[in-house]
């Protein structure tokens, strides 16, 4: 064979080698850039994914929150209602004190006071009864449905008396 003719062929060889050394370089550096970019892209959605989970985590908080504040917003309400409706808040401390075996001595609305989102109703209160009684009946006022807020109070006995004898101011609130 001609020498000129296997020269040829060894060049032709190294150029197809050089060729497809190059071509596979290309390609495998594309193929890691590509790959690079998919993880990269997998990252940023798994974080985006945590962030939403994060997120509706957040929002059911918030749902729960938001129904409690209902919630309480509700019973704030009924427990200071639009109108006094001291007819029905006065059948309550006359069965409160009845259940508790105290004696109503006398009843005395004072002037009601304006504030800025509700109306206070002072109730000057006499009552008297046992000490116990008496302490479970204050304890009734103020877990009573109704606010209530006792602004003063005076508790006396006379050594000949065994029951005690309440003095009470406390205010009652409408809207």
């Amino acid at each position: 064979m001609d020498p000129r003719i296997r020269t040829l062929d060894r060049f032709c060889i190294v150029a197809i080698v050089v060729i497809s050394v190059a071509c596979g370089y290309v390609l495998l550096s594309r193929a890691m850039k590509e790959h690079r970019q998919v993880r990269q892209e997998n990252e940023l959605l798994s974080k985006r994914t945590q962030d939403l989970a994060k997120a509706e985590n957040s929002v059911q908080r918030l749902n729960v929150l938001l129904e409690s504040t209902q919630t309480e917003l509700r019973a704030l309400n009924e427990s200071i209602p639009d109108s006094a409706r001291m007819g029905e808040f006065l059948k309550q401390l006359d069965s409160l004190m009845v259940q508790r075996r105290v004696e109503l001595v006398s009843v005395q609305p004072l002037p009601t006071e304006e504030e800025r989102l509700y109306t206070s109703i002072p109730l000057h209160l006499v009552f008297k009864g046992s000490f116990p009684n008496i302490y479970r009946l204050l304890n009734d006022f103020e877990t009573m449905d109704r606010t209530m807020v006792m602004r003063r109070m005076s508790i006396k006995r006379q050594v000949s008396d065994p029951e005690c004898k309440v003095d009470l101011t406390a205010s009652v609130f409408e809207r």
